[in-house]
């Protein structure tokens, strides 16, 4: 894959000339509204301009998902633009679809160097979508043994995983994916298993309540089984996406913190369940913001430890408004909408939208990582 070093625009004497190498061409489009154009695939890139509205543009790349985009900008056969603009800013069309765009795999999805903080440029150095392990590829292979079902997902964790708006659209026939497309035959698959709500995810729900028998169901879960065991006997899920912190991290230390998801990451690879973890957005006015970069930073390190997913939606939210948060700055903002809509950009405005993208992009990874076709 090609780097946007490729693509530099060379200047001398004020003349643009051609591009080293000649970018894939992608049908036009155009910006509905100014865009900035940066460097890379986020904002803490370099700005280098600005896309005003209606000027015809090419889209040589996109990042791993398609929320960012490369785009060129031609006038009189010369590059007049060239950088990376949020693609939700573009308007759609059916012309347009992220997975016939070639994807840029040397560009970082962040620039950890223009981050002053040092915990903050090591969160922003983490890439948004994992790269899966073989050692999931075992875990499920354990699951299947154990009667997992191989198209079955369930999620765990606290009001931001109880939300009826996050995954559970999924299993809603109705859906615009517009130029996410390519996502469809994952959403088919995994989609009917989210129907109903999960016993390990609700609101209020922490670290220490999922595995925890006093916080089971008593009309569904057996005498002595935790929250956490008790969903993964009923779904019998091959991935479960965790994502706890905003409750926790008014209760506990970091390291408390790491030590129960440890527990959970244990209990779920025991089950033969993936376990996909997720960093949390947060806002930089919010009272616990550091100690919520550190909490993150406990995820991270147990990601790696683990060889699990790590989706990093902590970097990924910090380009949209508050951050993808609620006017509370906790919750993640929904759109209203109770099925997939993406042919309207709504994954850089509202906090839910972009992790339901990540989070079936992630799983897209796995599927296609286990080596699970789809029938058409």
């Amino acid at each position: 894959m090609k780097s946007l070093m490729s693509y530099a625009v060379v200047v001398i004497a004020g003349v643009f000339l051609q591009p080293l190498i000649a970018p894939t061409v992608i049908p036009e489009t155009t910006a509905y509204e100014p865009t900035v154009i940066y460097a890379g695939p986020s904002d803490s890139f370099q700005q280098l301009g600005k896309l005003n509205p209606g000027l015809p543009i090419n889209i040589t790349e996109r990042n791993h998902t398609g929320m960012w985009v490369h785009i060129v900008r031609k006038a009189d056969d010369k590059i007049v633009q060239d950088g990376w603009v949020i693609s939700a800013y573009l308007n759609r069309d059916n012309t347009i679809q992220f997975g016939d765009i070639p994807i840029n795999t040397t560009v970082g999805d962040a620039d950890p160097t223009a981050v002053n903080s040092k915990s903050m440029a090591t969160l922003y150095s983490v890439p948004v979508i994992p790269t899966i392990s073989d050692a999931m590829v075992e875990v499920y292979q354990h699951g299947q043994e154990l009667g997992n079902l191989s198209n079955a997902i369930t999620k765990v964790g606290d009001s931001l995983s109880e939300n009826v708006q996050y995954l559970m659209p999924m299993s809603n026939p109705e859906r615009r994916l517009g130029p996410y497309e390519y996502l469809a035959d994952t959403v088919n698959f995994y989609g009917s298993s989210v129907a109903t709500a999960s016993v390990a995810a609700r609101l209020g729900m922490s670290t220490y309540g999922v595995v925890d028998p006093f916080w089971a169901d008593k009309k569904l879960c057996q005498p002595r089984e935790t929250p956490l065991d008790c969903e993964y006997r009923l779904k019998k899920p091959s991935v479960a996406f965790i994502m706890f912190g905003p409750n926790d991290v008014r209760s506990m230390t970091e390291d408390k913190y790491a030590a129960q998801m440890r527990q959970i990451i244990e209990d779920t690879l025991a089950h033969g369940t993936i376990p996909v973890i997720s960093t949390f957005s947060t806002h930089p006015d919010e009272e616990y913001f550091w100690q919520s970069i550190n909490f993150n930073l406990q995820l991270v390190s147990l990601a790696q430890e683990y060889q699990i997913p790590l989706i990093n939606l902590w970097a990924a939210a910090r380009v949209l408004p508050e951050y993808g948060l609620d006017r509370d700055k906790v919750h993640l903002k929904v759109s209203g909408f109770a099925y997939l809509k993406y042919d309207t950009g709504h994954e850089a405005f509202y906090g839910v939208v972009l992790h339901n993208l990540l989070s079936i992009c992630t799983l897209d990874d796995i599927r296609h990582k286990l080596g699970i076709e789809v029938q058409k």
